[in-house]
């Protein structure tokens, strides 16, 4: 169940580092794009402009642009980052409930092996004490079943547990 759980935080990490390198990328893009359309405007402005007053409206136009864009561009991949933490948050807390549950799926199943040795040899020092030759051989038979059935279940929740 851990290994399981494991398996799947790999996966889910990358799907959110993916998910957040997207976010990045497709920020930069856009920003990118507005500075391009931005500059566009600008040097037409520019061309237009006959006096410095209009210019440096153009100017200052274009850098509030710019400067903008790129606020709005470094709180996308802020928030992207947000995500992609409270993600690997969580998916570290999954995980770790994963390994106590699996722990104390393991500890249980150990508990119960024990108790079932422990009962299958009191059972054959008891029948022991009472059993004269052939019986004797046939309960020392159930007892070896006994201990191998316990042996079995045990290994079988083991892998269950993981």
């Amino acid at each position: 169940m851990a290994t399981e759980a494991g398996n799947k935080g790999g996966k889910a990490r990358a799907a959110a580092r993916k998910l957040c390198d997207d976010a990045e990328e497709r920020a930069k893009i856009a920003c990118n794009e507005a500075i391009k359309q931005a500059k566009i405007i600008y040097e037409q402005a520019m061309k237009l402009a006959v006096d410095d007053q209009p210019r440096k409206e153009a100017i200052k136009a274009y850098e509030e642009v710019v400067k903008h864009a790129e606020e709005i561009r470094h709180k996308i991949e802020w928030e992207a980052q947000v995500v992609c933490t409270h993600a690997y948050t969580q998916i570290d807390e999954d995980y770790q409930e994963a390994l106590t549950k699996s722990k104390e799926r393991f500890d249980s199943v150990k508990k119960t092996y024990d108790e079932a040795k422990n009962q299958a040899s009191i059972v054959f020092e008891e029948a022991k004490k009472s059993a004269v030759g052939k019986q004797a051989k046939e309960v020392a038979k159930a007892y070896k079943k006994a201990i191998e059935r316990a042996e079995k279940d045990y290994h079988e929740a083991i892998v269950k547990s993981q």
